[in-house]
């Protein structure tokens, strides 16, 4: 028997449907019968911050999403794009080249790859650095989760609170647990991007 002719096995399957971030903050709290005040509460986010982004009217930093995901009780890639469960045998996910949507937050332009189809343990973003300096940057970010990256245009600098700066080339890669304190920026005049990969759940 070929393992084309092999009995899968039935696994659990999430068909996504894409939009801002805020709109998807939006239908989590209603699909689960939050107060905006009850998510602030849970995700360490004042009241005015959440409906803000809700309403779109401020961009999250990913340390925001993350610690609104936990809130929720969901993986963080819901909050890129949200899901409706659906019973499945097996799953696959394709993201051509320049498709997708495009999210971007104060520190980061991302685009989600193949994480239109199913749930999956980890997420991988298309990212370019938006900022040059720390200053710019704002301060180091914590959360929960692990995060590789690997740099595919430019130059970076990875800021961390245990560590010296680490200056990353094109074809470098770093790993890391989300709970040090980091930060990324780009060298040089033209920013820089890179393969992002990170836990989906909080």
């Amino acid at each position: 028997m070929t393992p084309h002719q092999e009995t899968p096995i039935a696994l659990k399957h999430r068909e996504r449907k894409a939009g801002a971030i805020g709109d998807n903050l939006k239908a989590l709290r209603k699909e689960k019968g939050l107060t905006i005040a009850a998510v602030a509460s849970a995700s360490g986010i004042s009241a005015a911050s959440v409906s803000r982004i809700e309403n779109g009217r401020i961009s999250p930093t990913f340390e925001a999403i993350v610690n609104l995901a936990r809130g929720l009780k969901v993986d963080v890639s819901e909050l890129f794009y949200h899901t409706e469960d659906a019973a499945f045998r097996g799953w696959l996910a394709l993201t051509r080249a320049q498709e997708g949507d495009v999210i971007e937050t104060p520190n980061y332009r991302y685009r989600p790859l193949c994480n239109n189809v199913a749930s999956k343990e980890y997420m991988v973003l298309e990212t370019t650095v938006l900022n040059r300096s720390l200053e710019e940057f704002g301060g180091l970010q914590k959360h929960s989760g692990q995060e590789q990256i690997i740099v595919t245009s430019g130059e970076v600098t990875v800021w961390t609170e245990l560590y010296d700066p680490i200056q990353l080339k094109v074809g470098d890669s770093l790993a890391f647990d989300s709970t040090l304190g980091h930060a990324i920026t780009y060298n040089g005049d033209t920013p820089a991007t890179m393969t992002w990969v990170c836990s989906a759940y909080a």
